[in-house]
C-alpha cells in the first residue's frame, strides 16, 4: 500500500488562490501574505507530493497537467475544511 503525504492546509489554499489568480503576487494579497511566502508554499506542496504544479515564468504562473487535475481536489479540501470549522 501507498503511503499518501500529509498536505497542510494552509498549502492547499495557497495553491487554490494561486491557481485562481494566476499570480503570486496577488493569490499573496488575497490570503495576506507576500509573494514570496506563496511561491514558498507552493514549493512545499510541489515537494510533498513530488510533482510540479505549476510552471513559472517571470511573467505567468500556469497549470501543468497534474495541476489542473489536482485543483479540483484541493477545492474540495479546502472546501470541507472550511465547513468543519
Amino acid at each position: 500500500m501507498t503511503k499518501l503525504p500529509t498536505l497542510d492546509i494552509d498549502l492547499l489554499r495557497a495553491f487554490v488562490a494561486v491557481a485562481d489568480a494566476t499570480s503570486f503576487t496577488a493569490a499573496g494579497d488575497a490570503m495576506g501574505a507576500t509573494q514570496s511566502a506563496m511561491s514558498v508554499r507552493i514549493r512545499k506542496l510541489e515537494d510533498r507530493l513530488g510533482r510540479r504544479l505549476m510552471d513559472r515564468t517571470p511573467r505567468s504562473v500556469a497549470l501543468t497537467p497534474f495541476g489542473e487535475g489536482f485543483l479540483d481536489n484541493a477545492r474540495i479540501a479546502a472546501a470541507g475544511h472550511r465547513l468543519a470549522r
